[in-house]
C-alpha cells in the first residue's frame, strides 16, 4: 500500500510540475507577444523615423523582459527554440537602432509569427502526440 501512495505522490507532483511549466511558458510568450504587437504598432506609427525614443525604449524593455526568462526557459524549453528567438529580439532591436523600417517590419512579424508557432508547439494536442 505504501509503494501506491509514493507512485501516486510522484505521479502528481509530475503532473503539477508539467501543468506549472505550460502555465509558466504560455504567459510569458504571451506577454512578449503583447510587446511585440505593441511595438510593431509603434513602428507603423512612425514609419519616417523608426529609430526615435518610444520605439528604442519599448525594444530595450523588451530585450530586459526577454533576457530575465531566457535562463528559465533554456531549462524548460528546446535550446534552438529560445536561441532562434534570441537572434530574432536582438535582430529586430538592432534592425530598429538602424531606422530600417522595412527590416522593422519583416522582423517584428517575424517573431510574432514565431511566438504563434512555439505556444501551438507547447501545448499537447492530440495531433502534437502523435
Amino acid at each position: 500500500m505504501k509503494k501506491v501512495v509514493v507512485i501516486l505522490v510522484v505521479f502528481f507532483v509530475m503532473v503539477g510540475a508539467m501543468i506549472g511549466e505550460l502555465v509558466y511558458v504560455n504567459k510569458f510568450y504571451n506577454g512578449l507577444q503583447r510587446d511585440l504587437e505593441v511595438i510593431a504598432e509603434n513602428i507603423d506609427a512612425h514609419s519616417e523615423h523608426v529609430e526615435n525614443d518610444q520605439t528604442v525604449a519599448l525594444c530595450a524593455a523588451l530585450e530586459d523582459k526577454w533576457e530575465s526568462g531566457k535562463r528559465v526557459l533554456l531549462m524548460l524549453q528546446n535550446h534552438n527554440t529560445v536561441r532562434n528567438f534570441d537572434d530574432k529580439i536582438v535582430s529586430l532591436c538592432a534592425v530598429v537602432k538602424s531606422d530600417n523600417y522595412n527590416d522593422a517590419v519583416i522582423f517584428v512579424r517575424s517573431a510574432i509569427n514565431y511566438i504563434d508557432d512555439v505556444l501551438l508547439d507547447s501545448v499537447p494536442f492530440l495531433s502534437n502526440i502523435l
